[in-house]
């Protein structure tokens, strides 16, 4: 039986490429961060819709095994690979954004949600990571 818990789900994520947007939530447990894949979109940026709208119900109510396997395209970083996370809350002209630097990867993934509370995920990862994890506030 697998004693992870899950502490907090954040969704509404991406990763911005060339011609698409990747949709992630992400997922923050006792023993490290999954960015759960919800899909992409090729849309132009003015009709692109965040294709993990109507899957987040169905995904509040997995287990965390069934989180891991919920998509082959899931990212799943321990804490310790984890060398530096930097959170930065959106203003009115950029998105926030979180910075995962690992030892072979590095993730920045956006956030447009002006509701996103970066003060409680702040603390949640500084509980598991803590000095590893700083907040940008230029």
């Amino acid at each position: 039986m697998n004693t992870e818990i899950i502490k907090e789900i954040v969704p509404k994520f991406f990763e911005v490429g060339f011609y698409n947007q990747k949709y992630y939530d992400i997922v923050v447990t006792d023993k490290r961060i999954i960015l759960a894949w919800m899909g992409e979109t090729y849309r132009p940026w003015m009709l692109r819709v965040d294709p993990g709208m109507y899957k987040r119900k169905e995904f509040e109510k997995l287990n965390i095994d069934d989180v891991v396997n919920y998509n082959e395209k899931n990212v799943i970083i321990d804490y310790e690979d984890i060398e530096k996370v930097e959170l930065k809350k959106r203003t009115f002209f950029k998105n926030g954004y979180i910075y995962i630097k690992t030892k072979n990867n590095e993730f920045k993934l956006y956030n447009k949600d002006k509701k996103l509370n970066y003060d409680d995920l702040l603390m949640t990862l500084q509980g598991f990571m803590g000095k590893k994890v700083i907040f940008n506030e230029s």
